[in-house]
């Protein structure tokens, strides 16, 4: 049976030239969806920012979903319709554009905000919802369908979902475009998140724009791997949570995949029974192979049938996954066997009472045997070990010859704001990136001098691009919190950018261009990009005597007035020390791996469930 009903008028001017792609009829409320296309700027999809672009995850490209099936249902009181013709498969692709390829992994206290990309016509004002999703609300869910029991909506939301895990921002208005930019929920607790968009219909009914997810973790996770290995070897990673209690035996678990296999092809093909139904992702039967048809959905794998179920659907020779026993933080991938090329590295962390509280990604290339080991030896000298990486930012810009190339940090996650040149070579796309150190950089042999503000690391594009041969006038503007420098003591005139170039530091030219109510903004001339530290001298007090032949040596009397003066001298770096510084087989694997790893954990701790494993 296929019933269409007539589309809603949407609210905030009526207009009804945005037709939704269904509908869920509840007693309470009838409930539409818009379509999403593959129009980046017009599709109905959400983005997330980030504030650190670095601690970013992958998504498949393409992400690719067709449905075909019954297009209306009715089931446990409430009845769906699917806006199209019978013989008709829906089909959403997701945009592979930039902005869309990743998603962020955000950490309590970092601002979490999204940007809404509808369609033009979209008009009035919004709700959102930002649902805090706990595996209690999940299982809710399940059981209320188990049961037939889904025919209210406000009874399903609020008989499952506590007060607390969810706000309303209400009234939010859509631009002139139909889209909504930047809009900040602020810093947001751990956990997984779910953001939806509703508006209320003239009618009374409600339409939803768009959904995303995004999660954020207890800790960031620090993974040590190499970037580099060669066929034949096995890849091995040692992980650790930043500031997680020693106590605790965390569970590890990592997945590889090969880029070019990182994708996600899903097929729905149902004849209206959950019998009937398969889900297929790359080929391979989720709902047969994870035997999700059956009655206990929490789980029914073993940690090890876990990783072979995983393997399965990742496919032979496209990658491997591991997943390490309670307490260790050691892995090793089986990776002898796959073919040379690039790949991705997801790595999570979970504990039992928390869930995932840890998650990050690297890229790892596999080479041939016959790459040279000088080679492989450059590769990991280009990068900083993780665990002394704070923050890391990243910028692309378009560099050609004869221009001024501007890379701009301005979401403020580093002290550096800019990184600025004129270039001597058309290069094409290239990326900057800034990492913000927790001490002094792996590839600086000593320390600077003076009282260090940050230390640094900078590099254009390969880490060989910025030289004297392809750039010139290359200048760095970054900032100094004025806090610091009160709580310090810091001479302002002596802050400066220093250099680590041929075995020592060197202090840059450092000028003074602004200050606000929070920082002090400075420029420096470099000659090229590598380590750097911003660093300053303190004010000291000393008392001297005023008196000849004393050399300025405390006397018994020193500490009367009419005796002495006070003497401010600077211990500071010399400006003038040298001149030579002049991104299923999918992002649905690492979910998956989340997911599935969690539910395991829960039932280890559970005795009661210590030999269900092994049933199926």
């Amino acid at each position: 049976m296929f019933i269409l009903t007539s589309a809603p008028a949407m609210a905030g001017g009526g207009k009804t030239d945005v037709n939704p792609v269904g509908a869920i009829n509840f007693t309470d409320r009838v409930v539409y969806a818009l379509d999403h296309t593959s129009n980046p700027d017009e599709g109905n999809w959400i983005t997330i920012g980030c504030p650190y672009e670095g601690r970013r995850v992958e998504v498949p490209r393409p992400i690719k979903l067709t449905y075909s099936g019954p297009k209306y249902k009715k089931y446990g009181g409430a009845s769906g319709t699917l806006y199209k013709d019978e013989d008709e498969s829906y089909t959403i692709t997701y945009p592979s554009t930039s902005r869309y390829c990743t998603h962020p992994v955000y950490l309590p206290g970092e601002n979490v905000n999204m940007s809404f990309y509808g369609e033009s016509c979209l008009e009035g004002k919004v709700e959102i919802y930002l649902f805090k999703v706990s595996s209690g609300y999940a299982y809710g869910l399940f059981d209320a369908f188990k049961a037939g029991d889904i025919g209210n909506l406000g009874n399903l939301f609020h008989s499952n979902m506590e007060k607390g895990d969810y706000k309303k921002y209400s009234n939010v208005p859509l631009g002139n475009n139909g889209d909504l930019l930047d809009f900040d929920f602020g810093p947001q607790d751990a956990g997984e998140y779910c953001i939806v968009m509703i508006q209320e219909n003239e009618d009374g009914s409600l339409t939803v724009l768009s959904a995303t997810a995004f999660v954020v973790t207890e800790y960031e996770l620090n993974v040590d791997a190499p970037l580099c290995i060669v066929k034949g070897e096995d890849l091995d990673i040692s992980m650790n949570l930043e500031g997680a209690p020693e106590e605790i035996d965390y569970t590890y678990g990592a997945v590889l995949i090969r880029e070019k296999a990182y994708k996600a092809n899903i097929e729905i093909n149902s004849d209206g029974t959950k019998n009937g139904t398969s889900v297929i992702v790359n080929e391979m039967d989720i709902i047969d192979e994870f035997d999700i048809n059956s009655s206990n959905y929490r789980s029914k794998l073993t940690r090890n049938e876990l990783q072979t179920e995983i393997q399965t659907l990742i496919g032979e020779g496209k990658g491997a996954i591991a997943i390490g026993e309670a307490g260790y933080n050691d892995l090793s991938l089986t990776a002898f066997d796959l073919p040379v090329g690039c790949y991705y590295l997801l790595v999570g962390a979970y504990s039992p009472e928390k869930g995932l509280v840890g998650l990050t990604q690297l890229e790892v290339e596999i080479k041939t045997k016959g790459s040279s080991n000088s080679n492989d030896k450059k590769e990991k000298e280009k990068s900083e070990p993780s665990k002394n990486v704070k923050i890391k930012d990243l910028c692309q810009q378009f560099v050609s010859n004869g221009k001024r190339i501007k890379f701009d940090f301005s979401n403020g996650a580093t002290s550096i704001g800019y990184v600025e040149f004129t270039s001597k070579k058309t290069a094409g796309t290239i990326t900057a990136t800034i990492e913000e150190l927790k001490g002094k950089s792996s590839f600086a042999s000593t320390d600077p001098e003076g009282e260090v503000y940050r230390h640094l690391n900078i590099r254009v594009g390969d880490g060989e691009f910025a030289n004297s041969k392809n750039i010139e006038n290359a200048i760095v503007g970054f900032r100094v919190s004025k806090e610091w420098i009160t709580e310090n003591h810091i001479n302002m005139d002596t802050i400066t950018l220093q250099h680590y170039s041929g075995d020592q530091w060197d202090s840059l030219e450092t000028e003074k261009v602004g200050e606000d109510n929070k920082y002090i903004y400075f420029e420096a001339e470099t000659p090229s990009f590598s380590p750097f530290a911003i660093t300053a001298g303190k004010n000291i007090l000393e008392i001297g005597e005023k008196t000849e032949g004393n050399n300025g040596q405390l006397t018994p009397n020193a500490g009367q007035q009419d005796s002495s003066e006070l003497v401010m001298e600077s211990e500071m770096p010399s400006k003038e020390k040298g001149n030579s510084g002049l991104k299923i087989a999918s992002f649905f694997i690492g979910f998956l791996v989340i997911i599935a790893i969690g539910t395991i954990i829960k039932k280890k701790a559970d005795p009661n469930n210590e030999d269900k494993g092994s049933e199926k």
